[in-house]
């Protein structure tokens, strides 16, 4: 029996196709947004002319995302693994320290992170979802080992020069080489993730469910979100201010 819980962390922000611009200029700011008050954020980016054309151009990195739907279907996951799907990354910190205490077998933590951003250090000295990683590292020391699957843009968003850095990445889920995933965690990250693609998350979670046994899915990223929903009353403030 292994020694190691390999763990498949997944953040969809990741599979954006997006320019650092993009996400500088017509992104909500701060962490996390809960799913509604993130619908009602990103309305406001949609129904101003200039961000939403510049949204229009964020898309999805298909290559990857075909990378990711190979490897959930494939025998490096197996079927009776534990899920996780929420909103926000901070909840896979406590999976895997519940994991850990309910299967004391495990002496090491190997984590695969599938990431837009980093996650490894912020202001905060609460666990969230901008530094859970430095957190695991505290609680584990050396028995915690990460590797982060980055963006193209990650480095250059986050000015990540460092050559220690260079140790962990991986620049695409291909370059994965753990065999036996013990778990999975995905999350869609509403504050970070443009709405209009969620279909493209909804996919992988239906995938998700018909291929896994035990899984805990956060009721609002059980469905796309409406981010059009209030369209209607940003037209009539335009009129209004058209008209006064």
């Amino acid at each position: 029996m292994s020694q190691t819980l390999n763990v498949l962390s997944i953040d969809f922000d990741y599979f954006q196709n997006v320019s650092k611009d993009v996400l500088m200029n017509c992104y909500p700011a701060g962490l996390d947004l809960s799913t509604e008050l993130s619908i009602f954020t990103w309305s406001g980016y949609y129904n101003n002319p200039k961000s939403a054309k510049e949204l229009q151009t964020v898309g999805i990195l298909e290559d990857e995302l075909n990378h990711l739907k190979k490897l959930l279907l494939s025998e490096r996951i197996s079927d009776d693994a534990e899920v996780m799907i929420t909103n926000s990354h901070v909840f896979v910190y406590g999976l895997i320290h519940d994991y850990m205490e309910k299967n004391d077998h495990y002496k090491d933590i190997r984590c695969i992170n599938v990431d837009l951003h980093h996650d490894f250090v912020n202001d905060s000295e609460d666990v969230d979802c901008g530094n859970w990683i430095s957190h695991l590292c505290m609680d584990y020391g050396k028995h915690f080992k990460f590797n982060w699957v980055v963006n193209p843009i990650s480095r250059e968003m986050f000015g990540l020069k460092e050559e220690i850095f260079d140790k962990t990445l991986l620049k695409s889920l291909a370059d994965i080489k753990i065999k036996d995933f013990d778990v999975v965690f995905l999350c869609r990250s509403d504050n970070f993730f443009a709405p209009h693609l969620d279909p493209y998350f909804d996919e992988i979670v239906r995938l998700i469910e018909s291929r896994f046994h035990d899984i805990r899915i956060e009721k609002s990223v059980n469905e796309v979100r409406d981010y059009r929903k209030y369209d209607s009353m940003y037209e009539k403030l335009h009129r209004s201010l058209k008209n006064s």
